[in-house]
């Protein structure tokens, strides 16, 4: 059965189809704010809208057609993300005169399958780490201005003893790493970032990014003295330690310097040192 529509019914329609029109001629003549939002004046709102209907339709059509223009106005960039100190990774740069460096002396170009194109040169350590996108196929073209830089690719080393100027393209295979590989030693694992669970974190109050802790720490079983783990002198690399859990730990620790230290359970040791000074906590998981 037909239905007729009545006066009321036909005044609305007219009206939705007059607020679709505006919100389209507002985004044609760009009446939008630097952020890409479009706007209708309060006075021709309230004369205008008289369903929720309406509301709906002005709502939906401007974060669609906002959305859309951000999509349709990227610019494509590599699927390739830089850190310095990300959970995994695939390619990592070096400088064998600085682990902290303030700039690698070089010259990288990554292009994927697509064509697509990223070039860095002169970068600092905070894009040491390179994750690629695995679905694409990636070459790194390169160029080194410096002898004692370079980068590792799935175990092999590139660099560290160059000429001037020495450049080559390869093609890069992706085997990811991941932190908790790189300072790993049975039931004790290290790390650079704070996410995820961690039980010890040491400080260098002269360098956040430190090259190296001024100090030496042991760790072993409460119940197994003989069996330690021993680690000094390391990198910012290693802030974080995540121990075994359901065991007893001890942690013995000594010195070098005097403004390092460490954090376990929310409280702080060291920080004001004497040379040589030697301690131990213990660490109960169980």
């Amino acid at each position: 059965m037909l239905r007729l529509e009545s006066e009321t019914e036909r005044q609305t329609l007219k009206k939705n189809r007059m607020l679709i029109a505006i919100v389209f001629d507002l985004h044609l003549h760009n009446y939008s704010d630097n952020s890409g939002i479009s706007f209708i004046s309060y006075t021709t709102m309230c004369d205008l809208v008289t369903n929720m209907k309406a509301v709906t339709a002005i709502i939906c059509l401007t974060i669609i057609s906002g959305s859309l223009a951000g999509c349709l106005n990227y610019d494509e960039e590599p699927a390739i993300l830089f850190s310095e100190c990300p959970s995994s990774w695939h390619v990592e740069f070096f400088d064998l005169s600085n682990d902290n460096f303030a700039s690698w002396e070089g010259e990288v170009e990554f292009t994927d399958s697509d064509g697509n194109t990223k070039v860095l040169n002169h970068f600092s350590s905070d894009k040491k780490y390179v994750t690629l996108d695995e679905s694409l196929d990636w070459s790194l073209k390169y160029t080194y201005y410096e002898d004692d830089i370079g980068f590792i690719v799935g175990g092999t080393v590139y660099g560290g003893d160059n000429q001037y100027r020495e450049s080559g393209t390869i093609e890069l295979d992706l085997v990811r790493n991941y932190a908790d590989q790189t300072e790993n030693s049975g039931p004790i694992s290290f790390g650079c970032s704070s996410s995820g669970g961690w039980h010890i974190e040491f400080v260098d109050q002269s360098n956040d990014n430190f090259n190296s802790w001024g100090g030496e720490v042991v760790f072993y079983e409460a119940d197994n003295d003989e069996e330690t783990y021993s680690f000094e002198y390391f990198s910012s690399d290693m802030k974080y330690v995540t121990l075994e859990d359901s065991k007893v730990w001890k942690m013995r620790y000594t010195y070098y310097e005097s403004d390092i230290g460490f954090i376990y359970n929310g409280i702080t040791y060291g920080m004001n040192n004497a040379y040589g000074y030697t301690g131990e906590i213990t660490i109960d998981l169980s």
